[in-house]
């Protein structure tokens, strides 16, 4: 430690350097990606920036502020115990990212990263070029990280935990305001998967006994078929806001109704896997229309003769093992 600091201060600049360049990296991804929003973005306008050294490595932190001229300090040894013992990885860089955020208290609207320093450059340039592809990649990922971060906060998102926009559905953002405005908690948010067919008896009796369940543990179990939040009403669009809002789905696999695998539900429980989103398949125990796809996957049964009997069971099982039931 005591040899980059004595480093960084020969060269006094480092700090400042590395907070212009992050500010410049994130201007670029903005003015790609969004530039109909850069005239409001966080940090674009001025910023403060601070600095930590660990273990060979520089933390940058830069907060947004609404007038003034950008201004930093220098950087300080970062010693705390309960820091990550692991240098960032690709692997380990949302761990890294979530600590730092709690240890300096980072808003969305701010911005941190931590980068490897280069023994002997005397440029941020220099430093890139010598930098591992690794080092490279995790810098990227870093500036999408934070990007991701201010895109939620311009958009006025109050949400906490690890929802996310996937790439390519940003478009979405502002119908995924509106759903937050009625479900507001994202961790509590259960996406119901299941055939829609209204004055079915069957299946009126599963929907209302599935959703007891899951109020019960504080859970708050949402269908597609609720609330259309897109203005242009387009349905494949506002299924996919209900999935993006919601932390967990459960998928019901019932071939009494009609004789299929509903292809609403395999769209719908495919799109939630690819979003690494916790998904229960609830299976009829005499469901026959089993896929390639899911044999290997999984599931719990109940009966769908005796719903209110055999539902509770599969669906706690599910939940103690997400530790929402701890007892």
């Amino acid at each position: 430690m005591e040899k980059h600091v004595e480093m960084i201060r020969m060269r006094g600049n480092l700090l400042a350097d590395w907070a212009f360049a992050s500010k410049g990296s994130v201007q670029k991804v903005v003015q790609a990606d969004f530039a109909h929003e850069a005239y409001r973005w966080p940090l674009l306008r001025t910023f403060n920036f601070e600095g930590y050294l660990w273990n060979g490595y520089l933390i940058i932190i830069l907060r947004d502020k609404l007038s003034g001229i950008p201004a930093g300090g220098s950087q300080k040894p970062l010693d705390d115990p309960n820091a990550p013992t692991e240098k960032p990885t690709l692997g380990n860089i949302g761990v890294w990212q979530s600590y730092l955020r709690s240890k300096f208290s980072v808003r969305p609207q701010d911005f941190v990263a931590i980068i490897p320093i280069v023994e002997g450059a005397k440029k941020v340039e220099e430093e890139w070029t010598q930098w591992s592809e690794e080092d490279k990649k995790l810098w990227h990922y870093q500036i999408r990280i934070n990007v991701t971060q201010q895109f939620y906060h311009v958009k006025g998102f109050d949400v906490v935990g690890d929802f996310f926009i996937p790439p390519g559905y940003q478009f979405l953002a502002d119908d995924c305001k509106r759903f937050f405005k009625d479900h507001p908690n994202y961790a509590k948010n259960v996406f119901i998967m299941t055939r829609l067919v209204k004055g079915n008896r069957l299946l009126e009796e599963l929907d209302r006994e599935l959703r007891a369940v899951l109020r019960e543990h504080g859970l708050d179990p949402v269908r597609a078929d609720e609330k259309m939040y897109l203005r242009d009403r387009n349905l494949w669009n506002n299924v996919c806001v209900y999935m993006i809002c919601c932390k967990y789905g459960i998928a019901i696999l019932e071939d009494r109704v009609a004789d299929e695998f509903n292809p609403n539900v395999a769209i719908e429980y495919g799109f939630m896997r690819a979003l690494n989103r916790p998904t229960l398949l609830l299976a009829d125990e005499g469901f026959r229309n089993l896929r390639a796809d899911i044999i290997g996957t999984l599931r719990e049964q109940f009966d769908i003769t005796d719903i209110k009997g055999t539902i509770r069971k599969p669906i706690e099982k599910w939940l103690k093992e997400l530790d929402i039931i701890t007892t």
